[in-house]
């Protein structure tokens, strides 16, 4: 199926977008420029054929503490509204001009609310909403919003720039969903760095944040079981690992995040790391606990500069399998965004706004 947004102005159309068929096309990536206020846009949606389907209500959303980091993945908790899908599948985002928003729903409460990620461009201070298409399908595209985002639904390890052999999609254990991945090690597997343990993926940013859902099947016998890395060119920062029982970093020494947050085998934990480059600091979270922050250091031991700009993202498994079952580091649910000290706060604002 076809789809083509349009915008009426004053009795004229602007044709912002034609795609292909499937979801995907619900989103467009280019618009032509629409002077015309918020109240003036009036959106219209086309269906393939000769069916034409209109977002009925659009509402606007204030931006509150907004940023000038452009494309920065923000959270918005949408409340249904009268007229919405009770899924929210037709809801979309544009900027003043009509421009759309990406967008990925994270989940919904059928008929309540919804927690959104959005793409917000730099200061902005107010965003639309269009909604009350029966006929729109979810057009969320989380690959948009985010730099990376890995939920293994795929079934395959295509979202990676490069993953080693020991690395794989499984169905066995997962946190949620259908898949969860697997980096494993069933050799002995010496300290030193061993690609086939190792996924990667290009990012070129700083600061950001990371999180994710994590587990171990054992810790290594000399180092950790399940490292999350930065890198910048052959620099690789330890921002986090599991190891004896315990959350760690590694600046040249293993040294605890918290004495009090202890880390087992066989549990999933809700990881988030801040790689707060401006100051060169990081700062990591285990479910939902604060555990510390701490002076950000590269493997050997020198500083991370202020402002360092990370060329990588990696996971990588044990390194360091000596007897038993294989070491298991279980990842689901990856998450790699921009990160600004103050974040913008979305709210409606006003009520709905009628075409």
């Amino acid at each position: 199926m076809d789809a083509i947004w349009i915008v009426l102005i004053g009795g004229g159309a602007v044709l912002l977008l034609a795609a292909g068929s499937g979801a995907a096309a619900e989103i467009p990536h280019a618009a032509g420029t629409v002077t015309d206020t918020l109240a003036d846009v009036i959106p219209h949606y086309w269906l393939g054929g000769d069916t034409a389907g209109v977002f009925a209500h659009h509402r606007t959303v204030s931006v509150d503490n907004p940023s000038d980091v452009d494309y920065l993945a923000v959270p918005f908790n949408a409340t249904y509204l009268p007229g919405m899908r009770p899924d929210f599948a037709d809801i979309r985002f544009t900027e003043r001009d009509g421009t759309p928003i990406p967008y990925w729903i994270e989940n919904a409460t059928a008929g309540s609310h919804a927690r959104v990620w959005l793409a917000l461009p730099a200061n902005a201070t107010a965003i639309t909403m269009l909604y009350s298409n029966p006929e729109a399908r979810d057009a969320g595209d989380p690959d948009a919003v985010f730099l990376f985002f890995e939920d293994y639904e795929r079934g395959n390890l295509s979202r990676w720039s490069s993953c080693g052999s020991s690395a794989e999609v499984q169905s066995g254990i997962v946190r949620d969903g259908a898949y969860a991945g697997d980096i494993n090690v069933s050799k002995p597997d010496l300290p030193e760095f061993n690609d086939r343990r190792v996924c990667t993926v290009n990012i070129s940013a700083g600061p950001i944040v990371i999180e994710g859902d994590f587990r171990v099947s054992e810790f290594g016998r000399w180092c950790g079981s399940g490292y999350i890395q930065a890198w910048n060119g052959t620099n690789r920062l330890y921002a986090l690992h599991l190891r004896n029982g315990s959350v760690q970093h590694y600046d040249g020494v293993h040294r605890n995040f918290s004495a009090d947050a202890p880390a087992g085998t066989d549990t999933w934990y809700r990881i988030r790391v801040v790689l707060d480059t401006p100051n060169a600091t990081e700062h990591a979270w285990m479910d939902g606990e604060y555990l510390g922050s701490a002076p950000m250091r590269f493997s050997d031991g020198s500083p991370v500069e202020n402002d360092t700009v990370f060329d990588s993202f990696a996971l990588i498994g044990s390194s360091a399998w000596y007897s038993g079952d294989p070491h298991h580091f279980y990842a689901d649910n990856v998450v790699v965004r921009r990160y600004v000290p103050v974040e913008p706060v979305l709210s409606y604002a006003g009520g709905p706004v009628s075409p």
